[in-house]
């Protein structure tokens, strides 16, 4: 006879179990005759007789705990279900010096309840001789009171966390909603806590199971995951580093339509790295873009281990392994040294940037409060930085700037003006920017939104998860401004035939700007003289629309109808400025010429289609697991019937009844392959736990967002500022110290 560990080898219930003398009173349930279980009832398996056995507990009001149980040759001989009160704790043996010690100095522990009665309520299952299971002995007496209807719910035998416990935790879990909030989501779905058929606590085990599940093969599983992609469609790029022992230390990854992003937008990108994303603090580092609906999208993300050259040369070289050698027109970054150094040896040709967002950010810090409140220093120094139109007139109004405020001993303000040509627009106006620097940081913004979806205790199986869920988001709104963008006209101002143009051509938010533009040119743009010199036209045109009133100088070519102007407006965002478009407009022209026409902007841009150095098309992969998306149909029906119900009390009932007839029939189906657990956490994951690891976790990195957030000198001050001030007796002022660490105490 086998034993497996829930088994003892217990002899055949005893005869008189249910002739057991009671010394005190005891409670049988009351039920539905059809519930009770009888001798003699025969079930065809063990489990239909448990579960009959269950539901009569519940109807009883009392909880059922299954037992041991007797193996023979042909399997399961006798099976005991017992009262979940049945028997006694064992108590723990506590030597007598130990009960000296303090209380307060003993190792803490949870408090536990105690459920155990010596309840005597049971049944007992015997196999018969043609393998069916008969009630052997049944006692029905409780040596404890049984729980009232509104707490049934609570009967640990009734609860159990379902498939659709699960699918709500796991589509909750890809938006970034916790397990409360999901509970409470739940809960209102199906009218109470009572029909939610588990405890939040039961619930939030779904969360343990799978950070239990992943656990050791975290990376591998990770990794695992791109291959399977990689295999569904070659257009997906991956590729990762290990270290001397087999963990993962950087990873990077892109799918097709990321690929063919950068293959049309990628001229400039914008990166940077965020932190805690992840319970190993990985770096998460987004490639960023700008699309033609001037919306953020990703080129591609990695996970580094360290923050140094070597993790940033190995990152950028797979960058451009994956978007096919090309490499950007330009790049902008933080302050970054390793960044910088990294990309001077990788991205020879691209003109790198630092980010004017994160550079302004610091200004308030470090000149302090008083010139943070004065407006006229302000002003003059976002003018002096945004609206120097050439090098010679920022390096003049700095100077002044500098000299009139007396910051010549400011350290920060001398090094940010040694790196000028990094980060002032007036230098590099001769190049493509896709008007980033106008803009907050598009990095900034990105992991801002990517932080959203992640945070710092995820497993890199729920990393990637909620990555592609939020990839899934950004998509989406760019498929939204793509459809108005075809579907709908924006509204006209002057109806020209330029305007017109500019509306069938661009998408909206780039006509938006073109019509600011040709406004400006019909209202506040006009000439102050005009010049010949061969086949070029020499344009004076007085701009309006500006408090200094500039002067502009448009050179217009006869021969091909180009023009162009000294604000640069057109070679650095890639639109015609209102100077250009107040000569074409003075010319006769009915339409935008083709080459102020930049196909990143327009509405077609992304209609081509493109192809990676294999021959494979950059797009994404229509090829879907067939059983998720089964899944997804089903609850999307069954969304629509209650949708057609609406509160209509005779469509509600009928879709009740027809629901309670599909479930009768479908338990009495059964199934070819019984479902495990680890077969749902598995499917919600899209990867197998490997029987071996290849790749294993890595250690926990030391990065500067490892730790506490390292506060800023202004965020400190307004703290300082917020503190509630109180009375010192040392100093005898009114102040946010006390006397234990006021300034004018003396060191010790």
């Amino acid at each position: 006879m086998d034993i497996d560990d829930n088994e003892v080898d217990k002899p055949s219930p005893s005869e008189d179990l249910n002739d057991l003398e009671n010394t005190l009173d005891e409670w049988i349930p009351v039920c539905d005759v059809a519930l009770k279980p009888v001798v003699g009832k025969v079930f065809d398996t063990l489990k239909e007789g448990g579960d009959f056995y269950k539901t009569y507990a519940y109807d009883g009001g009392f909880s059922v705990r299954s037992s041991t149980k007797t193996k023979d040759k042909d399997g399961v001989k006798w099976k005991y279900f017992l009262c979940s009160k049945e028997g006694f704790k064992e108590e723990k043996k506590i030597d007598s010096p130990q009960l000296l010690i303090a209380e307060n100095s003993l190792s803490k522990s949870r408090k536990k309840k105690l459920t155990r009665e010596g309840c005597n309520a049971r049944i007992v299952f015997k196999r018969t001789i043609d393998g069916k299971f008969e009630v052997s002995k049944f006692y029905e007496g409780h040596s404890h009171g049984l729980v009232s209807p509104s707490k049934k719910q609570f009967l640990r035998s009734a609860r159990s966390v379902t498939s659709v416990h699960k699918n709500i935790f796991y589509s909750c879990s890809r938006a970034n909603v916790g397990t409360s909030k999901s509970y409470q989501i739940m809960k209102e779905q199906v009218g109470g806590y009572e029909n939610i058929g588990c405890t939040q606590r039961d619930y939030q085990k779904i969360s343990k199971s799978l950070k239990e599940l992943v656990k050791d093969s975290d990376a591998d599983m990770f990794i695992d995951n791109f291959r399977r992609k990689r295999e569904i469609n070659p257009s997906f790029f991956y590729d990762y580093e290990a270290d001397d022992k087999g963990k993962l230390k950087n990873v990077f990854w892109a799918d097709g339509i990321c690929r063919k992003n950068y293959s049309l937008f990628g001229d400039v990108v914008s990166f940077d790295t965020t932190y805690r994303t992840n319970k190993y603090f990985m770096i998460f580092a987004p490639f960023t873009g700008i699309n033609n609906h001037r919306q953020s999208i990703t080129f591609g993300a990695a996970l580094l281990k360290y923050e140094n050259k070597e993790s940033f040369l190995w990152l950028f070289k797979t960058f451009l392994k994956a978007m096919g050698g090309h490499k950007p027109v330009m790049i902008i970054t933080d302050q970054d040294q390793a960044m910088k150094n990294a990309i001077q040896d990788v991205l020879k040709g691209s003109s790198h940037r630092f980010c004017m967002w994160h550079i302004m950010k610091k200004l308030s810090e470090k000149l302090g409060g008083s010139l943070n409140e004065n407006n006229d220093f302000n002003n003059r120094f976002k003018s002096c930085v945004w609206n120097s139109e050439s090098s010679e007139e920022f390096e003049l109004e700095w100077n002044n700037i500098i000299s009139d405020y007396k910051l010549e001993g400011n350290g920060w303000l001398s090094t940010m003006y040694e790196l000028r040509s990094m980060w002032i627009p007036a230098y590099f106006k001769d190049t493509f920017m896709a008007g980033v620097l106008r803009t907050t940081s598009r990095s900034e913004s990105e992991n801002s939104f990517f932080g959203n979806y992640l945070n710092a205790n995820l497993t890199l199986v729920e990393f990637w998860m909620r990555f592609d869920s939020a990839l899934g988001a950004q998509r989406h709104k760019e498929l939204i401004a793509e459809n108005n963008t075809l579907h709908s006209n924006s509204e006209l101002k002057m109806h020209l035939n330029l305007e017109k143009h500019g509306r069938e051509v661009y998408t909206h938010e780039n006509f938006y700007i073109f019509q600011k533009e040709l406004w400006s040119a019909c209202v506040d743009c006009g000439v102050e003289g005009t010049k010949e010199e061969g086949d070029n036209l020499l344009f004076s045109i007085l701009d309006n629309g500006t408090k200094e009133r500039k002067h502009r100088e448009v050179v217009y070519c006869l021969s091909n109808n180009i023009a162009h102007c000294s604000c640069k407006m057109f070679t650095s965002q890639g639109m015609p400025c209102r100077h250009i478009l107040f000569v074409l407009k003075g010319r006769g022209c009915s339409e935008i010429p083709s080459h102020y026409i930049v196909n990143r902007w327009t509405k077609l841009a992304t209609s081509i289609p493109v192809f990676d150095c294999d021959g494979n098309v950059l797009e994404a992969c229509s090829k879907l697991e067939s059983e998720r998306t089964l899944v997804s149909k089903t609850w999307s029906q069954l969304l629509k019937c209650m949708h057609m119900a609406g509160t209509n009390k005779e469509k509600l009932l009928l879709i009740y009844n027809e629901a309670c007839s599909v479930e009768l029939k479908m338990s009495t189906m059964k199934s070819d392959v019984e479902s495990r657990p680890l077969d749902e956490l598995e499917a919600f994951i899209g990867s197998n736990v490997p029987k071996t690891i290849e790749v294993f976790p890595p250690e926990p990195s030391k990065t500067k967002g490892s730790g506490k957030r390292i506060k800023g000198g202004k965020e400190k001050a307004m703290e300082q500022q917020q503190k509630r001030t109180r009375l010192c007796k040392s100093c005898k002022q009114f102040a946010s110290h006390d006397s234990r660490n006021c300034p004018t105490k003396p060191s010790s």
